[in-house]
Order: C-alpha cells, then structure tokens, then sequence
C-alpha cells in the first residue's frame, strides 16, 4: 500500500480540490463557446481576486502558451458542428485546467485519439508549462511514440498493481537488459517493457522476471515524483460560481 502526499501531508480531497487539477480522456469543452470564451470563463472562475482587465491579460497569456491565438474565435465544436481539431481541443482543455494556477496537474491519456505528431506537440507543450510553471504533471500514456516517451522525466510501469519500472527513459534499456530481457533491436523500450509485464501477452512466470527484478534493486519504495510549492490560492464564492455559470448558459442560448 502506497500512501499519497504532498509536501509530506496526506493528499486529502480538500488538499486535492485546492492544489490539482484533472485533465480527464474525453474532453469535455462547450461545443457551442469559442476557445477564448472557455478560457475567460474558466478565468473568471479560478481567480476571483483579479480585475476585468487582468483577466483579460490572464486569457491572452493562456492562449498564447498553448498556441491557440490564431483559434481563439472558432467554437470547440461536436458531431454535428465542426469546430476545433483534435489537437487543439487537448490544448484547450489543459488550458482549462491550468487557469486554476495548480501544483499538480493529473491527465488521463493525453495523446488519446491524437496522431503521432499533434501527441508530441501536446507531450512537448505540457513540458514547457511544467517547467516555467513550477508545476508538477503525472499522465498516463499507453503506448507513447518515442518521441513522447523520451520526453518523461520519471516514467512509471505497473502489472497488477505492482511497480516494474520508476526512472528515467534512457535508463529503461539498461534496466531490462541487467533483468535478463534486452531489447530486441530496432525496437522500442517502452513498447517491450509494456509486452513483458502485460500478462495477457506472456505468462506470469515471464512477467515475474521483470517485476522480481526491479523489486531486488530496492527501488520500489522510491518516490513517483518530487514536491512543488504548496501555493495558497485565492477561492471563488459560491454566489459568485453561480453568476459565473449563469452567465456562462446564457451566453450559449
């Protein structure tokens, strides 16, 4: 059993309404809003101490980091309207999430439905905001391309619920090779670690292999990600919630 914290407190639901942020599989935006009126809203609902004017400032500078100026006018759109692409949707919605200002951002498959291409765009934005936000992202990826996959800091393999791998990328090859299950030429660590621990696809005296492994190497208790500032941010009242979402269903009529 692994106990979850934060800055070495117990990561409760109050701590995790507060600090984090959910980016979930489906994006769930308003088919009918623009992606600059999403933003705004999402603004005017997370930081309640800002001025009309610096929340117009705070939507310009969220569409300028995901690179959605030149889509800001165009509606999220649905099945039966077209609107945004793939790509940009996913961006909309981190954008979404990061207007609360969270330590922690947690993403269910974010390259999802996403070609090899808009999946490292997506992959290579969430590293330029983890970054120069100060912020931490967990996601899971199945099946990350290589260029997705290079780019994790701390990658994280489960089989069962036990731990088969917690370092970096490029250090993946070593580890399986020292484990007695080198990867094949021409082929990708990530794509190979997965087919060794996924029990559907190989015995569980095969897969115990990797996962007895990296258990003997002592590193099975080590920490899934380091700490980011607690941050103290500012909560919306709600009345105010209301008015915001009030508005916000009669802008769709």
């Amino acid at each position: 059993f692994r106990r979850v914290l934060r800055s070495g407190k117990p990561l409760t639901p109050a701590l995790y309404t507060s600090q984090c942020a959910l980016v979930e599989q489906s994006d769930t935006l308003w088919a009918f809003l623009t992606c600059r009126e999403q933003l705004a809203y999402a603004v005017d609902l997370c930081e309640p101490t800002l001025d009309a004017t610096e929340r117009w400032v705070a939507t310009n500078r969220l569409l300028r980091d995901l690179g959605l100026e030149a889509c800001q006018h165009t509606k999220a759109g649905n099945a039966l309207l077209k609107g945004l692409s793939g790509g940009q949707k996913r961006r909309l919605s981190l954008g979404i999430a990061l207007a609360k200002r969270p330590s922690i951002v947690f993403l269910d498959e974010p390259t999802s439905g996403l070609d090899a291409a808009s999946a490292a765009k997506v992959m290579q934005l969430l590293t330029e905001v983890a970054v120069s936000q100060w912020m931490g992202v967990a996601c899971t990826v199945h099946q990350p391309s290589s260029s997705v996959f290079a780019g994790f800091d701390q990658t994280l393999v489960l089989s069962g619920g036990r731990m088969a791998y917690l370092g970096s990328a490029a250090g993946m090859a070593p580890f399986l090779e020292a484990a007695g299950k080198p990867v094949p030429a021409g082929s990708s660590a990530a794509d190979f670690m997965l087919d060794m621990v996924n029990t559907d696809f190989v015995s569980a005296e095969e897969a115990e292999i990797v996962l007895g492994a990296w258990e003997r190497t002592g590193n099975a208790s080590a920490p899934l990600m380091g700490d980011t500032p607690l941050l103290e941010l500012p909560r919306t009242s709600f009345g105010e919630q209301c008015k915001i979402l009030k508005a916000k269903h009669r802008r769709m009529l």
